[in-house]
């Protein structure tokens, strides 16, 4: 069997603030005066379960609360990237939620900065960054930010733009103008759909905010007209398996309908999505679907390579990704 440690992946569905190292995080909390209430790394561990996807919410903006100076970012920034190093991710695209720190005062453009500067430590890893305009926000807020990610998105290398957070009540079609002008200004779209909201969610996100990957696409079974639209037109799941098992979407990983999709032939990628809260990362994840799922070698390595196929790059850029990804698989296989 192939060494999925060795296997060079991707990670295109990975939210900064819940990649943070927990032992970075640990260090963060102490730094704000809480150590009495999370003295180790197995109390902050404890926190980490939830009954729902609302609960998993609450528990995100808990953590996020100790990000408070631009420090804070470049350090767990480059927590993030040796952790991704280490299981031989070659390429990144991650999130990063500006709208959760201006009460604090910090702003999007020095946000990018700082996350960069921790990214840049590494050469392992290519990284790009992603901008997630949460949809409680609203489009009003959306538009601003991306304004001003437009602003340092060359130095940063923010490549594209998104919408998480919660679907039911908060479909995508008020984003559409932002969602415009992005791709006007060359950034690429994506957004969290069929996660909480079933495939109406997917449609509209495909229809109303024209993106080029769905995260999650959990829900697209309820509709096989959906389905068919997502294989014909070649638009990639970025599939996340503990995600939808902790918050709930889905009851047990042997319910998970992504075999369906990859028989299918819709595009699948695979990624850890907030791996310190859910206590995985993305080898687990590969291991899940081979031991859980019973996805041989070949399927493992066409997900694999799929992501390079769907990731925000050149086309001389991709090429030259899929030759040291082949290179390598065929020395793993050998």
């Amino acid at each position: 069997m192939i060494d999925l440690r060795k296997l060079p992946k991707t990670e295109l569905h990975l939210h900064f603030e819940g990649a943070v190292p927990p032992e970075t995080l640990l260090q963060l909390i102490h730094k704000y005066g809480d150590r009495s209430k999370v003295p180790d790394l197995t109390t902050l561990q404890s926190k980490f379960r939830y009954r729902d996807f609302r609960d998993f919410i609450t528990v995100y903006v808990w953590a996020v609360k100790y990000f408070r100076e631009y420090e804070d970012f470049s350090l767990a920034a480059s927590g993030i990237v040796r952790e991704l190093a280490a299981q031989n991710v070659r390429y990144a695209e991650i999130y990063f939620s500006p709208g959760l720190f201006e009460r604090a005062g910090l702003k999007l453009q020095l946000l990018a900065k700082a996350i960069r500067a921790g990214l840049s430590i590494s050469s392992e890893v290519k990284t790009r960054l992603m901008v997630d305009l949460v949809r409680e926000s609203g489009p009003a807020r959306g538009d601003r930010q991306l304004s001003e990610a437009a602003e340092v998105a060359g130095e940063t290398d923010i490549v594209a733009i998104g919408i998480g957070g919660s679907e039911d009540g908060f479909p995508p079609h008020p984003f559409a103008p932002v969602f415009r002008r992005a791709e006007a200004l060359g950034l690429h779209r994506v957004a969290h759909a069929g996660e909480w909201a079933g495939a109406e969610s997917i449609w509209g996100a495909v229809r109303a905010l024209r993106v080029e990957r769905i995260g999650h696409g959990t829900r697209s079974f309820e509709d096989p007209t959906l389905m068919r639209y997502l294989r014909q037109m070649g638009i990639p799941l970025e599939v996340c398996l503990t995600s939808n098992l902790c918050t709930g979407v889905v009851a047990a990983i042997k319910n998970h309908p992504i075999q369906d999709y990859f028989r299918m032939g819709i595009p699948i990628t695979l990624s850890s999505d907030d791996p310190t809260l859910f206590h995985t990362d993305l080898v687990a994840e590969y291991r899940l679907l081979r031991e859980e799922l019973g996805m041989n070698d070949d399927d493992l390595v066409r997900i694999a390579r799929t992501g390079f196929e769907a990731a925000f790059m050149s086309d001389s850029e991709r090429k030259k990704f899929l030759s040291v990804f082949e290179s390598a698989v065929a020395d793993l296989r050998s």
